[in-house]
């Protein structure tokens, strides 16, 4: 079968023909796969944690949603359910047997696509029950491939939620009507958690360092989303009329964390989702700024099996009305290998058409 792979950590990207997997479980005909930033930095080689499961070549692909093609009798699948499979696999910690691989406490997992297990950008694959997570409502399955990078705003909510019941960090309404949350980065992951954030009454302002594009724009625009482009305004003159109560980073830039500690409120939260792997040119007081002004700074990767069940929900209850088809701007065949490569004009997420 056809399959998209490469040889990691070197990178490429080619068209194989690839086997399926002699081992036991459901077998899943790939309907959707999505391309992000990981994929592409394993394409280009700069993504040095990543390996094939076996041999030399990696099947690449995280980002799914398949059709169940056959079931096994101690399933509770069967054919034709549409389904999410999930990325990160557990190894053998404590937190990973409790199925919360994503606070995995010595780094033995394995990521579809990633790291030690082959992905989903190929015709069909076989894989455990246990890490699939059922679509029930056939009318969100072109949207549903984007549950993968959305079970992370989730996680980031639940981690968010916890975060401001330590203070009464609220408005006198009891609601977050007042509160305004700053999100650097208007990529997919970025417009995906203005949105989730804007579902829970926060007024939202997406901040990027160059021109957004019209696509980016539109989508703000129809969500009632506010958007700063520093390449031309101050960031500091935003907040000074609309106060940075919390701050979510999914750019990955040191002095992104920079600009949220000069910036954000006494008893702000502040939660750090991009990794680039960019190191600051200079030292920075940013832990004088945090322990001062009572911040909270914490890290957010990955999301768990419910976190994948609550953005499959948010996606049924939202995705119509802020409109997240937008999101998607480009639907391409496996062949056309330059969408790793090559970035188009307005483009926010491209996706593979497998069937």
């Amino acid at each position: 079968m056809k399959a998209i792979t490469t040889i990691p950590p070197g990178g490429g990207v080619k068209l194989s023909q690839v086997s399926l997997e002699n081992t036991k479980g459901v077998r899943v005909k790939t309907y959707r796969t999505g391309i992000c930033g990981t994929d592409k930095e394993i394409a280009q080689g700069k993504l040095t944690f990543a390996r094939p499961e076996i041999g030399s070549s990696l099947v690449m692909g995280h980002e799914a949603v398949g059709i169940i093609a056959e079931s096994v009798e101690d399933s509770t699948f069967k054919e034709g359910d549409i389904v999410v499979p999930m990325v990160r696999r557990p190894g053998g910690c404590r937190m990973c047997r409790l199925g919360r691989q994503d606070y995995c406490e010595d780094g033995d997992f394995v990521e579809a696509g990633i790291r030690g297990k082959n992905g989903f950008m190929r015709e069909e694959f076989i894989d455990d029950p246990r890490f699939l997570v059922k679509v029930d409502n056939p009318s969100i399955r072109d949207l549903a491939v984007l549950t993968e990078p959305l079970k992370n705003v989730m996680k980031m909510e639940e981690t968010f939620q916890f975060l401001r019941t330590r203070i009464p960090w609220y408005c006198e309404d009891s609601t977050l009507s007042c509160k305004n949350m700053y999100v650097f980065g208007t990529g997919t992951e970025g417009l995906l958690i203005s949105i989730v954030f804007k579902s829970l009454g926060m007024n939202v302002v997406a901040v990027n360092r160059h021109p957004l594009s019209e696509n980016v724009m539109d989508f703000l625009d129809r969500n009632r989303i506010d958007y700063l482009d520093t390449s031309s305004e101050k960031l500091d003159a935003k907040v000074k009329d609309l106060p940075m109560d919390a701050a979510i980073d999914a750019v990955g830039a040191m002095d992104v964390l920079k600009e949220i500690t000069d910036n954000v409120s006494n008893n702000g939260i502040a939660i750090m989702f991009g990794t680039s792997g960019q190191l600051p040119s200079h030292n920075f007081d940013v832990l004088e700024r945090i322990v001062d002004r009572n911040i909270v700074v914490v890290g957010s990767v990955d999301g768990a099996k419910n976190h994948y069940a609550e953005a499959i929900d948010f996606i049924e209850t939202h995705g119509k009305a802020m409109q997240m088809d937008r999101i998607i701007t480009g639907k391409y065949q496996p062949e056309e290998l330059n969408i790793f490569t090559e970035k188009e004009k307005g483009e926010i997420k491209k996706v593979i058409a497998w069937s």
